[in-house]
């Protein structure tokens, strides 16, 4: 990972190593300066898609037209920074049918010693902990059992099977978060919840429908977009913010941008970050 990035903005010119770009100590607290600070990332390409279907199953991934080592060491880096995790029940769903496109970041691969070392360093550690957001309380209890050296929990609404919610808890031993007062989690209040836990960096790893969740409950402070420069086309697709037109809109104004010319190859792509 030698090959250097070009800063397009704001320092037109500038030239940096990929590895550790985005490996900075990010805020604790977000816009209302209430903590925590919470943040996501994609890749897309140019026509907006972030994944596909998997032929002959019911699941969508991220196309290998798009995949690379070098967005995901920076999906790596900023996990590294992050002491919460929000994924979705669907991804342990896929996980116990083996359909899940990656482990949950700063997993067991070795090429990432050196962020868990950083974490260490930074007082924090080995790995961030999980919260689950999910209003069908699907969660394969098995699949929580690699997780168990952190702690893990369910946001999901008031109105949640609450006999399904505490077998669920029983078996797992995950904690409980309510947040709305349907069977949908709401993120108005979810930031505050999360700071009352103690969390200051939090790092949302879901899919278009939590992002979504997250920008209607003002609970997004940024967005780090990375776009390969190549056209995927289809009808069936995932793009990285679904659910009803939001009003008013959010406005995320360009924060940074980075050219990487290596890879997609005969491609490239730019690295963008949004927002605060």
């Amino acid at each position: 990972m030698d090959e250097r990035v070009l800063e397009l903005y704001p320092e037109c010119g500038n030239r940096h190593a990929l590895q550790g770009l985005y490996l900075t100590r990010l805020p604790d607290s977000g816009t209302s300066g209430i903590a925590p600070f919470i943040y996501t990332n994609y890749i897309s390409s140019l026509d907006g898609r972030i994944a596909l279907p998997v032929p002959g199953q019911h699941t969508h991934q991220v196309p290998a037209a798009t995949t690379n080592a070098r967005d995901w060491r920076l999906f790596q880096e900023l996990a590294a920074q992050a002491d919460l995790l929000i994924t979705t029940a669907r991804y342990f769903r896929q996980a116990a049918k083996q359909q899940a496109q990656a482990e949950l970041p700063l997993g067991t691969a070795s090429e990432f010693d050196d962020l868990r070392d950083w974490r260490k360093i930074q007082g924090m550690s080995p790995r961030p902990d999980i919260a689950i957001f999910s209003a069908s309380l699907n969660i394969p209890p098995d699949t929580l059992e690699q997780y168990r050296d952190r702690k893990l929990y369910v946001v999901t609404g008031a109105q949640a099977d609450q006999g399904r919610l505490q077998r669920l808890s029983d078996t797992t031993g995950v904690q409980i978060i309510t947040c709305g007062n349907g069977h949908q989690v709401e993120a108005t209040h979810l930031r505050a919840r999360l700071g009352q836990l103690g969390y200051h960096r939090v790092y949302a790893i879901g899919g278009p429908a939590v992002l979504h969740t997250l920008i209607s409950g003002n609970a997004l402070d940024r967005l780090y977009l990375t776009t390969a420069h190549v056209l995927l086309g289809g009808t069936e697709f995932d793009t990285f913010v679904t659910g009803p037109q939001l009003a008013p809109v959010r406005a995320m104004p360009l924060r940074t941008m980075y050219l990487d010319t290596s890879t997609p190859g005969g491609a490239g792509q730019t690295m963008a970050i949004y927002g605060e």
